[in-house]
């Protein structure tokens, strides 16, 4: 039987909010940068070349931390606060579906957590099975990795190139997600990526939230 969605149809006007969020901190961030190098070409002019050295000494620092450190913990944020909306978005809309169709089992009822625990009940109590076979949905799964590890582990992998199954393997087939490493041998590596990423993230709710709607309104 066709429906439509309250809870569904509010995110697609919701979901722009983070892109210009996402806008706005890549702006802040550039203009910080550019304030930095300006700040520093002003100072750099006059010296000699011991000074110079001196003072890149002092600054090195502080460069790295607009440069590096800042936009990563900035992307992390962002990552962590667009995951968990969709999160909540997918257990609100199987709360909306229990209460229309006043259906006894509730989503705690299901084993498991987070978006595939309200998969598990959309397909298997809602009977919406077509929209978690799509593209889509297998990318917000290699995205679901990713967030868990920006989470739970600050950002870190364990560095294991050569296992197919590896979080690190699984991270390095997002497209823009790069994984480095400080020094040889090291036994992890660290998640680095910017606002590309999250735009995309975004772009991809956005198509599964889409797909979904049409698979209810077709029912």
């Amino acid at each position: 039987m066709s429906r439509r969605s309250h809870v569904l149809y509010k995110s697609l006007w919701e979901l722009p909010t983070y892109l210009r969020h996402c806008e706005v901190s890549r702006q802040r961030i550039a203009e910080e940068l550019k304030q930095l190098e300006d700040n520093m070409d002003e100072e750099l002019s006059g010296l000699d070349r011991f000074e110079e050295d001196a003072f890149y000494g002092d600054v090195t620092d502080h460069w790295f931390e607009t440069a590096e450190t800042l936009p990563r913990l900035q992307w992390y944020s962002q990552l962590l606060l667009v995951y968990g909306y969709f999160e909540k978005l997918l257990n609100d809309f199987c709360t909306e579906f229990r209460t229309a169709d006043n259906i006894k089992l509730s989503l705690k009822d299901l084993h498991g957590q987070g978006i595939e625990r309200a998969r598990n009940y959309l397909v298997k109590v809602i009977g919406l099975d077509i929209t978690f076979t799509t593209s889509e949905w297998q990318s917000i799964k290699q995205i679901g990795v990713l967030r868990n590890s920006v989470a739970h582990r600050d950002g870190f992998v364990d560095y294991k190139p050569d296992s197919s199954k590896s979080v690190y393997s699984k991270l390095s087939n997002i497209y823009g997600v790069e994984l480095r490493q400080e020094v040889m041998g090291q036994e992890d590596a660290q998640i680095y990526f910017n606002e590309k990423v999250i735009v995309e993230t975004i772009s991809v709710f956005d198509r599964f939230i889409r797909n979904l709607i049409a698979e209810m309104e077709s029912g």
